[in-house]
């Protein structure tokens, strides 16, 4: 894209959605614009600190902090949003199904899911119905947290049965939460459990 201003970037478009969140490739403007613009965007971003991340065989991009020292240490450009309990256990266990399905399913391109499906999942790390009910009545916002991260899309919503609404579960999934940190988390989780 030509801008009237001939000091704007070409690629200034995708560099300002990229740091709105992740983009992938069923937003076919930015994404061709960040696979036509992937050098300039690379060298911009280091310069600030980012580093581009682009997967083209699952379709997604995203922006990454560069770890300035040993200590983890970052610019600071995009803000990091520590994980309630609730929300990481939804999180593995989205990232757990989808390495089930991606194992499973060689036919199928994408995994979909509904609430339900998701709740009939969640019930053997509850011991106590309160804390499941209480859970199972907060679902719906811990989905729309995982959708504002990129790792749902919202595909298809039910008026009549939310618990019918449908996601795609997005593959950055795989790349935020590695199979370490998915070894790790899981194994929280069941200590977490047994304790309770």
């Amino acid at each position: 894209m030509e801008y009237r201003n001939s000091n704007i970037a070409p690629y200034a478009k995708s560099a300002s959605r990229l740091l709105q969140g992740p983009v992938f490739e069923d937003q076919p403007e930015s994404w061709q614009d960040i696979r036509q613009y992937e050098v300039e965007l690379t060298k911009y971003f280091e310069r600030i600190g980012l580093e581009l991340v682009i997967d083209k065989r699952d379709g997604y991009a995203y922006l990454k902090q560069i770890e300035l020292d040993e200590n983890g240490t970052t610019i600071g450009l995009i803000r990091r949003m520590p994980l309630t309990y609730e929300l990481t256990l939804v999180c593995v266990l989205l990232r757990e199904w989808l390495q089930e399905f991606e194992s499973d399913d060689l036919e199928t391109a994408n995994l979909y899911i509904t609430p339900k499906q998701f709740r009939d999942r969640l019930e053997m790390f509850f011991k106590e119905k309160t804390n499941e009910l209480k859970f199972v009545k907060e679902l719906n916002k811990h989905l729309e947290a995982c959708e504002k991260m990129g790792f749902l899309k919202s595909i298809g919503k039910n008026v009549a049965n939310p618990d019918e609404d449908r996601y795609e579960v997005k593959r950055i999934i795989k790349a935020r939460i590695t199979n370490e940190e998915l070894s790790r988390f899981k194994q929280i989780l069941e200590d977490e459990t047994k304790s309770i």
